[in-house]
């Protein structure tokens, strides 16, 4: 019965019932346990962190997710998670500090990706380069690495590698209206519009009521005419 409390919390954040299920969190958590062995206070706080990150309580989520890197000192997936709200919130350098203390406990590829996305968030564009890179030869089905190192190679001008990392993340993911639009838009900049429409159109049927793809599929269009 240790963690029927977590149970039931983690099947309200299941549902959709944030609310309900941090309340239920708040009263069954007593901090005063955090360092004890065998209670559920880690798993408590950690799905207390991801609940705030949904809702958008950025501040809560890193309380919540910085303690149970505190609890659990080996375990990489609270400063992973971290390093991502760091990212969404555009706090770079904050986002590099937790990745680079993810990588001092294990070579994780999300880790690199995250320092990628980071220099590239910096307008650093070599040295997310790099990073992506990095992350890729770790695990080269990462397909949202390759399509990030397609958007930095884009930024550094380099339109035939960012072609080629695009179809890379293409290849792994063919689903993704997302990675579909910048592949039809590196088309576009290497002058093969023919090529574009048909990948920007696949885009638009994946993601019909995506303003950024209907903005892109429209230019894209007029090129033909």
């Amino acid at each position: 019965m240790l963690y029927a409390d977590y149970n039931k919390a983690l099947k309200l954040f299941e549902q959709g019932k944030y609310d309900d299920a941090l309340t239920e969190i708040a009263s069954v958590l007593d901090v005063s346990r955090d360092f004890e062995t065998n209670t559920p206070n880690y798993n408590l706080r950690y799905l207390a962190g991801h609940i705030h990150a949904k809702k958008g309580n950025y501040e809560s989520a890193l309380t919540h997710l910085k303690r149970c890197a505190e609890i659990q000192k080996d375990t990489i997936n609270p400063l992973i998670d971290i390093a991502f709200i760091y990212i969404d919130s555009k706090r770079y350098t904050d986002a590099m500090t937790w990745a680079r203390k993810a990588l001092q406990i294990k070579q994780e590829p999300v880790a690199y990706y995250i320092l990628g996305l980071a220099y590239s968030g910096i307008g650093s564009y070599w040295q997310a380069k790099e990073y992506l890179e990095k992350a890729i030869s770790l695990d080269p089905e990462m397909y949202y690495a390759y399509n990030e190192l397609g958007n930095v190679l884009m930024a550094l001008g380099r339109i035939t590698q960012a072609q080629t990392a695009y179809s890379a993340a293409y290849a792994l993911a063919p689903s993704s209206a997302y990675i579909c639009n910048n592949l039809a838009m590196s088309y576009v900049q290497a002058g093969d519009v023919k090529k574009a429409i048909e990948i920007i159109e696949k885009a638009r049927k994946l993601a019909p009521d995506n303003p950024i793809i209907v903005e892109n599929y429209n230019h894209i269009v007029s090129l033909k005419k």
